[in-house]
C-alpha cells in the first residue's frame, strides 16, 4: 500500500465504505458521499491508483469498487502521525466558501467547525468547538441540526431543507467511520439556498400556470357551454394564484355596465346580478377597457389610476390583475382575479391571467361561430320548409272557392310545418279600428281578452300586427321575450313559449285584406330569404282573396252597389263642363299601376277630355277610336286610388256618367267584399263625394262571362279591353298592337289570352250542358 498522504476529498471517499472488502458500485458511493457521480468517479480513480482500493469491471459498462482487508495505511487526516493532512484538512473546513461544514462526535459536541454558522448568529468556530449542539446553538438552529447528526451517528446519510430564522438552507449529514466500519462522528454541511428556492418557487409557479393554461385550453374545446368554462377559469386562476376571488365580466354595450357572469369568492348572490361600470372612472374594470394590457394593482388603498368600486371594496380587495377578454377594439368583457392582501405581482402572473383570458376569447368566439353555423343550418332548413309550405299553400288555396276557405288553408298549413307553432289571421273592424281573428291554427285563444289596435295613437295595444296592417310591411320579432315592443304580450309569450314572430300583410293591388301571423320556436327565424318568402305568402293569400271575391261577384246571385256623386269633377284640371254626356262603360288595369278607360261621348264631350289631359297630369292621354256617333274613344289615367280599391275588392265598374260637370259612378261588389274600404278611398280622392246608394240587389241577367269561371284574370281583362277598345268590330276600331299598348303588353302575349278567352267563352255557349 501506498504511503501517499491522502487529501480530505480522498479520506471523505474512503470513509464512504462501510466495512473492508464490501463492493460498491460508484452510484452507491456517491449517494453516500452526497457528491455527483463523476466527482466521485474521479475520486475513486485517484484512490485505485494510490493503491488504496482496487476495481473491477461488471457487465458490459459498470465497475465496483472496495477497500481491501489488509489495507494497514488508511490514515485519517487528524492523526498525529500525519499532522499536516489535519492541517490540510482544517483549512478546508475552516474556509467553506458556501455555508457552514462541522464535525460532531458521538457525545454531540463540536470537534471541527468552518464556514458560516446558519441563521443569524455570531457564533465562530472558537465559540462553539468543543461545545455541546444544545447549549452551544440557537433553539432555531438546534431543533433543524441535531436530528441530522444523531442520524448521521447511526449510520444513515440524510439531505433536507428547511428556513432558519426566515433564511432557506440545504442540510447534509454524513456518517464519518474508522478502520473498522464504526462510526465515531457525524459530518454536517449546510448552504443557504434562499435565493434559489425563490427561483425554485417561482419557476415551479410559472411552471403550475403554464400547466393550468394547457388543461384550460384542452377543456375549451370539450366543454360546449361557455359559462361552465368561465366557472372552470375562474376557480383554476383563482387556485393558482392563491386568491380569494376571481371573476368573468360580461360587456354590455348599449348600457355600458359589465355583468358579474361567473366568478368565485363572491357573496352568495353576487354571480349573475351584480354589475359595475364600463365608463366610471372609479371602476377598475372601465380603466382596464381602456387599456391594452392587463392592469396590475398590488395595493389597492395606494392606487392613483382608480379607486375601485363598491363590487371590490365591499369585498375587501387589495391587489389583484384584470384584463381585456377579446381585442381592445372589440372587448367581450373582463377576466379579473383578486385577493385580501397587497401582493407584487409578477410580469408572468399578468401573462397567465392573460393566456386565460385569450383562451376564453377564444372559446367565445368558436362558441359564436358554431351558434351561426348552427343558426344557418336551421334557417336553411326552415327555408327548404316554408318553401314547401308556400307551395303547398299556393296549390291549395287556388282550390278554394272563398275567402274563408283560403284563410283556414293557410293557417293549417303553416301550423303543422315543421318550423312553426301555429298561425292566425285577422283584418281590422271598419268601425272599432282593432283587428279581428278570421282564421286561427295549431292554437286556440290566442287573442282571448287581448285588444290589438292599427290605430298608431294607442301606445297600449299598438303591436307588430297593428304596424304591418298600417304600413303594408312585414314585422318580425327576433327574440319575443327580449324585445320590448312585446311588453303588452309578456302572458301570450311565457305561456306559448314561442321566441320569434311574423306579421305579414295580406295584399293585393295595395289592398291591405289583413295580416297573417306565424310563431316559431327559433330565436332568429323570419329573417333574410326566409323573410322574404314569407312576405310573398302574405301577397300569394293576398292575390287569391281577390280573385276569389272577384270570381264571387261574377258568378253570385247577388251584388252589392255603390252609387257615388262627385260634384265639378274636371275643377282640378281647370276645364269647363262639357255640354255633352260622357260616358266609361270599362275599366283595364296597365301593368304600370295606371288604369285605361273605355267610353264614349259626342265631339263636344271629345273636346273637354281632350282639354284635362293637356292641364292635368292625372289624365295621360286620350285616343279616339271610332269616329261615329257617340264616338268611341280609350283614356289612360295616372293611378286612381279608387280604381285600386275596387279592384282589390274584387269589384268592377259598372258605369261612369259625366255630364254638367258632375260624375255619377256606379261600382258592383261582392257581398262579402269590404265596401267601407272603397267608401273611404273615394271619399280620400274625392273629398266632395257622396254616397247616393248602397243596395244589395239580384242579378236580374246571368251574363255568358258570369258562367265562364274558368277565365282567368289576365284573360278575362284582355277580352274585357278588347271589346272596348272595338278590336272586334269590322271594321276594327282598333288593332292587335293598339290593344296590347293600351294594357302595357306584348302583342303576342295579348294574342295568346284572346285565343285562350275565346275558346272558354265559345265552349261554354256551344258545349251542351
Amino acid at each position: 500500500m501506498s504511503s501517499e498522504v491522502l487529501s480530505a476529498a480522498l479520506h471523505e471517499t474512503l470513509e464512504a465504505f462501510p466495512r473492508r472488502g464490501q463492493p460498491l458500485t460508484t452510484t452507491e458511493i456517491a449517494a453516500n458521499l452526497g457528491v455527483g457521480r463523476r466527482g466521485t468517479y474521479d475520486r475513486l480513480r485517484r484512490l485505485e491508483a494510490v493503491g488504496r482500493i482496487e476495481s473491477k469491471k461488471v457487465g458490459s459498462g459498470g465497475r465496483v469498487w472496495w477497500r481491501p482487508v489488509a489495507d494497514e495505511d488508511d490514515e485519517r487526516p487528524d492523526t498525529d502521525e500525519n499532522g499536516e493532512a489535519r492541517h490540510r484538512y482544517r483549512t478546508l473546513v475552516e474556509q467553506f466558501p458556501n455555508g457552514a461544514l462541522a464535525l460532531v462526535d458521538e457525545r454531540m459536541r463540536y470537534t471541527t467547525f468552518g464556514g458560516s454558522p446558519e441563521g443569524t448568529t455570531a457564533l465562530t468556530s472558537d465559540d462553539l468547538e468543543g461545545e455541546r449542539l444544545a447549549t452551544a446553538l440557537p433553539p432555531s438552529i438546534a431543533d433543524v441540526v441535531i436530528p441530522g447528526y444523531e442520524r448521521a451517528l447511526d449510520g444513515d446519510v440524510s439531505t433536507f431543507e428547511a428556513t432558519v430564522d426566515d433564511q432557506a438552507y440545504r442540510f447534509h449529514f454524513y456518517p464519518v467511520r474508522d478502520d473498522d466500519g464504526r462510526v465515531f462522528e457525524a459530518l454536517g454541511m449546510s448552504q443557504e439556498v434562499t435565493a434559489r428556492r425563490a427561483y425554485q418557487q417561482k419557476l415551479e409557479a410559472r411552471i403550475r400556470q403554464q400547466e393550468a393554461v394547457a388543461a384550460l385550453g384542452q377543456r375549451a374545446l370539450e366543454v360546449a357551454d361557455v359559462d361552465d368554462l368561465f366557472a372552470e377559469a375562474t376557480r383554476v386562476v383563482a387556485e393558482t394564484l392563491g386568491h380569494t376571488y376571481c371573476k368573468v365580466l360580461d360587456l354590455n354595450a348599449d348600457t355600458d355596465e359589465l355583468l358579474l357572469r361567473q366568478g368565485v369568492g363572491w357573496d352568495d348572490g353576487i354571480v349573475g346580478s351584480a354589475t359595475v361600470s364600463a365608463v366610471e372612472d372609479d371602476s377598475q374594470a372601465a380603466y382596464t377597457l381602456r387599456t391594452a394590457e392587463p392592469v396590475v394593482v398590488e395595493d389597492l388603498d395606494e392606487e392613483r389610476r382608480f379607486s375601485g368600486p363598491d363590487l371590490l371594496t365591499s369585498h375587501g380587495v387589495r391587489s389583484g390583475i384584470s384584463t381585456i377578454i377579446g381585442s381592445p377594439e372589440s372587448p367581450w368583457g373582463i377576466l379579473g382575479t383578486h385577493d385580501t392582501a397587497p401582493a407584487a405581482l409578477t410580469d408572468h402572473d399578468a401573462a397567465f391571467v392573460q393566456s386565460v383570458a385569450n383562451v376564453l376569447a377564444s372559446s367565445i368566439e368558436r362558441a359564436r361561430h358554431e351558434r351561426e353555423v348552427e343558426h344557418q343550418r336551421t334557417q336553411l332548413a326552415a327555408l327548404n320548409s316554408v318553401n314547401r309550405v308556400v307551395r303547398k299553400v299556393s296549390r291549395a288555396i287556388v282550390e278554394r272557392s272563398t275567402r274563408e276557405e283560403i284563410e283556414r288553408v293557410t293557417c293549417e298549413r303553416l301550423a303543422t310545418a315543421d318550423s312553426y307553432q301555429f298561425a292566425w289571421i285577422g283584418d281590422v273592424g271598419a268601425a272599432s279600428r282593432e283587428i279581428r281573428v278570421r282564421a286561427e291554427a295549431g292554437v286556440e285563444g290566442y287573442l282571448d281578452g287581448t285588444r290589438i289596435s292599427v290605430d298608431p295613437d294607442d301606445d297600449h295595444a299598438w303591436g307588430p300586427t297593428g304596424r304591418a296592417y298600417q304600413t303594408g310591411t312585414v314585422q318580425t320579432t327576433q327574440h319575443a321575450a327580449a324585445d320590448p315592443r312585446q311588453d303588452p304580450w309578456d302572458e301570450q309569450v311565457a305561456t306559448y313559449g314561442y321566441r320569434s314572430s311574423a306579421a305579414i300583410p295580406i295584399v293585393h293591388d295595395g289592398t291591405v285584406y289583413g295580416v297573417l301571423n306565424v310563431y316559431s320556436e327559433r330565436e332568429r327565424a323570419f329573417v333574410g330569404r326566409e323573410r322574404e318568402v314569407i312576405a310573398q305568402l302574405g301577397e300569394v293569400v293576398g292575390h287569391a282573396i281577390a280573385a276569389a271575391d272577384r270570381k264571387q261577384a261574377l258568378l253570385g246571385d247577388q251584388v252589392v252597389e255603390l252609387e257615388f256623386l262627385i260634384t265639378d269633377v274636371f275643377d282640378p284640371a281647370a276645364v269647363g263642363p262639357s255640354t255633352d254626356p260622357i260616358y266609361l262603360d270599362h275599366a283595364a288595369p296597365r301593368n304600370d299601376g295606371e288604369f285605361v278607360l273605355f267610353g264614349r261621348t259626342t265631339t263636344a264631350g271629345m273636346a273637354t277630355l281632350e282639354e284635362a289631359v293637356e292641364t292635368h297630369p292625372l289624365y295621360e292621354e286620350v285616343v279616339v277610336r271610332s269616329d261615329g256617333d257617340p264616338q268611341r274613344f280609350e283614356l289612360t289615367v295616372t293611378d286612381l286610388p279608387v280604381l285600386s280599391a275596387v279592384a282589390a275588392q274584387g269589384g268592377e265598374l259598372k258605369q261612369v256618367v259625366i255630364e254638367d260637370g258632375d260624375s255619377q259612378v256606379t261600382v258592383c261588389l261582392s257581398p262579402n267584399a269590404d265596401a267601407r274600404r272603397v267608401i273611404d278611398v273615394m271619399r280620400e280622392t274625392y273629398p266632395d263625394a257622396s254616397l247616393l246608394r248602397r243596395e244589395q240587389v239580384d242579378r236580374t241577367e246571368v251574363s255568358i262571362e258570369s258562367s265562364i269561371d274558368a277565365l282567368t284574370d289576365r284573360q278575362r281583362t284582355a277580352l274585357a279591353t278588347a271589346f272596348h277598345a272595338g278590336y272586334f268590330s269590322w271594321p276594327r276600331d282598333a288593332t292587335a298592337e293598339e290593344v296590347a299598348d293600351s294594357l302595357g303588353i306584348a302583342a303576342s302575349t295579348l294574342h295568346q289570352h284572346l285565343r285562350t278567352g275565346q275558346a272558354k267563352v265559345f265552349d261554354a255557349v256551344f258545349c251542351e250542358e
